[in-house]
């Protein structure tokens, strides 16, 4: 199927024949021809030997075709020549920050430019916002994502990526301002449903988060935000809920280690026990990170509702010995206690409890506790 001719290419040809046609040698009804037929390397060959260095329109179409026959190092070399000739050539600019997509900080001069050029330009704002971000300017790029969103709130990337950025700065206020406008006019928008879900877990809306949830499951659509609404679901102790967002997802290969956690977790107050344990044994395979910790001790209490002590005690001196964190030791000597009776045994880990300093009230009022407990 042919490809149509991009709207600047027939502007340039066109302005080459009309205003330069006695100074350039190029025949740009046989070059428009290669190009419909999609015949890049042929158009090249023709135009190298023809083209003018002096000649704008000579320069930014041998330009363009080395960039569409993916010569992008020559393609910028040339397109860079047409900006010593005329340092307003929009076309050029435009290229360049496509070429230097990999580069931001040799495209942003070709963003600033072009905003110059075109100061009511939405899209070229929040191109040169992203490319801000991705050199770690985090201010210089705020205030441009702003411009863009001035000049079109309507776009869902704009949109939903400042609202990111607000409740990263925990404006959740302006925040949802801007996304419940968005939602007003598209409902359907993926990127703005995603930063809504995490709006709403931020603000502890369960409720929306599982209803944002819900539609995109219904529109067969998939997100990262399921972290947050499977989290969500637990918290309100949707556990049927949790596993059937799991049950969507694995099939699709979309079910990360966290959305298989909180489904074992989910399994744990059904009390299904193996496929917890199964699916926290997945999540122990992938893991490499501190989350083994959370692993290992839902895999405990797993078979601590199952009545297998010593393997509920095996996972947290496993978890113990990785991250060595205190609780742990409290919680092996508790199954010695309280499910195996054995007293000195506990007593053995409690005192290793009993030997760090505790952080949270939690840990403080285990603390005291013991203290008392194994003083008696």
């Amino acid at each position: 199927m042919k490809r149509l001719l991009p709207l600047c290419l027939i502007i340039l040809l066109a302005s080459s024949q009309s205003a330069l046609s006695q100074q350039s040698s190029i025949n740009k009804t046989i070059v428009m021809e290669y190009v419909q037929n999609q015949q890049f390397r042929e158009a090249l060959e023709y135009v190298q030997p023809k083209f003018l260095t002096s000649n704008i329109q000579d320069l930014s179409l041998y330009a363009y075709l080395q960039y569409l026959n993916g010569n992008l190092k020559e393609a910028a070399t040339q397109y860079e020549q047409v900006l010593q000739l005329d340092s307003n050539q929009l076309v050029a600019h435009q290229y360049l920050t496509s070429i230097y997509k990999d580069k931001p900080e040799d495209a942003i001069p070709h963003y600033l430019h072009i905003i110059r050029l075109q100061p009511n330009n939405a899209m070229a704002f929040r191109q040169l916002a992203f490319a801000f971000y991705r050199i770690k300017e985090s201010d210089t790029a705020f205030f441009f994502l702003n411009k863009s969103y001035s000049l079109n709130s309507k776009d869902p990337i704009t949109a939903s990526r400042l609202a990111d950025e607000l409740i990263d700065r925990n404006n959740f206020m302006r925040a949802d301002s801007i996304l419940c406008s968005f939602i007003e006019t598209d409902s359907t928008d993926l990127n703005v449903i995603t930063s809504s879900i995490r709006l709403a877990w931020r603000l502890g809306d369960y409720s929306r988060c599982i209803m944002f949830g819900n539609q995109m499951m219904n529109a067969k659509q998939i997100s990262t935000a399921f972290s947050y609404v499977i989290a969500a679901q637990y918290r309100q102790k949707q556990y049927k809920e949790c596993i059937t967002i799991y049950d969507y997802l694995a099939p699709l290969n979309q079910a990360s280690p966290n959305i298989m956690y909180f489904t074992a977790l989910a399994h744990t107050a059904l009390k299904n026990y193996d496929s917890s344990n199964n699916l926290l044994q997945i999540c122990i395979d992938l893991a490499t990170s501190v989350s083994l910790d959370d692993y290992y001790t839902g895999k405990s209490a797993n078979y601590e509702g199952m009545k297998q002590y010593k393997s509920a005690i095996a996972a947290l001196d496993t978890a113990w010995y990785l991250f060595q964190r205190p609780l742990r030791q409290y919680s092996i000597g508790r199954i010695y206690d309280v499910n195996l009776g054995n007293k000195q045994k506990a007593i053995v880990h409690y005192k290793r409890y009993l030997t760090t300093k505790p952080e949270s009230p939690e840990e403080k009022a285990i603390y005291k506790y013991l203290k008392e407990y194994v003083g008696k």
